[in-house]
């Protein structure tokens, strides 16, 4: 029988017309979107936050099943304990550390976990094995430098980021390029090759693509993709792009049925993917220091290109996000999430319904990830926010990060015939093969 769920967590999947399953790694995903969205979390913080939780997670449950790689801990489940009670502990301590002001409400939201798990030993047990995991992600993630302050001074220079209209904000997060990774080796192992160079064609194609269907009063921009523009934008407020994604995920599990265990581990990889993404598309942002298309465009009489006209009135659809340019986040988030769910279920080519935390009501249909990852990306030039060729590099990055993540993390443990096939040697390794330690 189907549990309660925790009342922030029912939603209606519109493609099957019925209220969505739910698990408890559905249950604290919800938790984990709904605190992204009342603290106004930035996304890179954000995509921390989720693959901290949903590698809590995944861990608990996994400690308790030893079916596959575990990601980091090295805490032992007894023989019997609640799978349910260990995650929503180990989701709960997790947030609990990263959202301290919000403590009586996620108090509240493990109370309501913990509420249809039996008592007894089980229960008990899976308790403290989540307690323990989650003490060892925390303490691990506790100097990855998402706190470090790294200097950052704007640039004059013709290409070079500089602070944007209407708020003149201060360049965002420069030390995230250094933040230790979930899965990749570096923050620079997927950097792109750059931008073209601004006297190119290439440049020029991506300039005036933005420039025509980015303006705030573009002629050439249809309704659709305006309101492509706005159903991706995920600002603040929202549960930015990798939320939205979490959002994707959520709805397709629903929909494939998927066990408690399969999300766990389905969520895991969805974020450590997303997580690095946020790493990667930060170490490009700043290693290339590029600057937005309202300061290209305003200023186009620096570039040398004839193809590039300058218009100093020329205003974007939406708020150019105070960083620099290339590559596109957004599309970093999407490429790696696509890339990530259509790994996981074995295709590409899977249809999901699905809404916008900025455009309450409207929902949109996809026939795969892929297709999903594309409007997002393409959002942001209808947005007038980043160029095509940001776009482009970004997705393929991030499709690069998640097959990384795929192949290499959170692994089947081979059966015991096939360990005794592989010999001493593979016995040997197999410690190897349980954790991931960083």
């Amino acid at each position: 029988m189907i549990r309660s769920c925790l009342a922030v967590c029912v939603f209606t999947v519109l493609t099957l017309g019925a209220v969505a399953q739910c698990d408890v790694i559905t249950d604290w995903n919800n938790v984990v979107l709904n605190e992204i969205r009342a603290q106004n979390t930035n996304p890179p913080y954000a995509s921390r936050g989720m693959a901290m939780m949903h590698l809590a997670m995944y861990d608990a449950v996994d400690a308790i099943e030893m079916t596959h790689q575990m990601y980091y801990c090295t805490a032992s489940a007894i023989p019997g304990s609640s799978k349910e009670a260990a995650a929503a502990q180990a989701a709960h301590d997790v947030l609990v550390n990263l959202y301290p002001s919000d403590s009586a409400k996620l108090n509240a939201a493990l109370a309501a976990s913990l509420a249809v798990v039996p008592d007894g030993a089980s229960k008990t047990n899976g308790i403290s094995l989540g307690q323990q995991v989650a003490s060892q992600i925390v303490a691990w993630r506790s100097n990855d430098g998402s706190s470090t302050v790294v200097p950052y001074t704007p640039s004059t220079d013709p290409g070079k980021w500089r602070p944007t209209p209407p708020s003149y904000a201060p360049a965002l997060l420069p030390n995230w390029p250094y933040v230790t990774p979930f899965c990749m080796t570096t923050g620079s192992e997927f950097r792109g090759s750059g931008p073209p160079p601004m006297t190119s064609a290439e440049y020029a194609a991506s300039f005036n693509d933005v420039k025509s269907l980015g303006a705030i009063n573009s002629t050439t921009r249809t309704a659709y993709q305006t309101q492509t523009a706005y159903f991706w934008a995920d600002g603040g407020g929202t549960s930015t792009p990798p939320g939205h994604w979490n959002m994707i995920a959520q709805t397709v599990a629903a929909q494939k049925g998927n066990t408690l265990s399969e999300n766990a581990r389905m969520f895991a990889l969805l974020n450590m993917s997303l997580a690095d993404a946020a790493i990667c598309a930060w170490d490009n942002k700043y290693g290339y220091n590029s600057w937005r298309p309202i300061t290209a465009i305003q200023l186009a009489d620096e570039m040398n290109n004839p193809l590039c006209q300058p218009d100093p009135n020329w205003e974007p659809l939406l708020t150019t996000p105070n960083f620099p340019e290339y590559v596109s986040g957004h599309s970093t988030f999407s490429g790696a999430a696509a890339e990530a769910l259509g790994l996981f279920y074995g295709t590409d080519n899977v249809t999901f319904t699905i809404g916008s935390d900025g455009l309450p009501g409207v929902y949109r249909t996809y026939d795969s990830f892929s297709q999903a990852a594309y409007e997002a990306g393409r959002s942001r030039i209808y947005g007038g926010i980043h160029f095509e060729f940001s776009d482009a590099s970004a997705i393929q990055a991030g499709g690069e990060i998640a097959q990384a993540a795929f192949t290499t993390a959170l692994q089947p443990i081979p059966e015991p015939s096939t360990l005794a096939l592989a010999g001493l040697s593979g016995i040997a390794g197999l410690g190897v093969i349980r954790r991931r330690r960083a």
